[in-house]
């Protein structure tokens, strides 16, 4: 009985360890999609959207947000983009939303998705 015991569990710990063996090579490693976050004062950045080309779903026409001042009513008269540390900037147009929120639309002539490895907003 006591043997029959041993053999049970080393047969389920081998299964467990096998199985552990087969879940770890399935991790992922961070990609650009998760991105480092930090505190931008005077400004919040809200409903960020990513509007991929309809022919092409590996190229990023534009970047839509919403921006408002953190405190106080002073509006964003101007926005820029980076999709890329160290990369250009890019002017967005800006629309009236929510007074004193605006609405935030940066255009790319043929951004690759691959190629966004950042998203660093400058509001004046």
């Amino acid at each position: 009985m006591l043997a029959n015991f041993k053999v049970i569990s080393f047969v389920l710990t081998l299964i467990a360890g096998s199985a552990y063996a087969f879940i770890i090579p399935n991790t992922v490693a961070d990609s650009p999609a998760v991105y480092n976050t930090s505190l931008i004062f005077g400004y919040d950045v809200t409903g960020i959207i990513f509007d991929i080309n309809d022919t092409d779903p590996t190229v990023v026409d534009t970047i839509t947000f919403h921006i408002a001042p953190s405190s106080g009513s002073a509006k964003a008269d101007r926005v820029e983009i980076q999709t890329e540390t160290d990369g250009t900037w890019t002017e967005c147009s800006l629309v009236e939303d929510v007074l004193p929120a605006r609405v935030a639309t940066c255009t790319f002539g043929s951004l690759a998705a691959e190629d966004v490895t950042a998203l660093n907003i400058v509001a004046r």
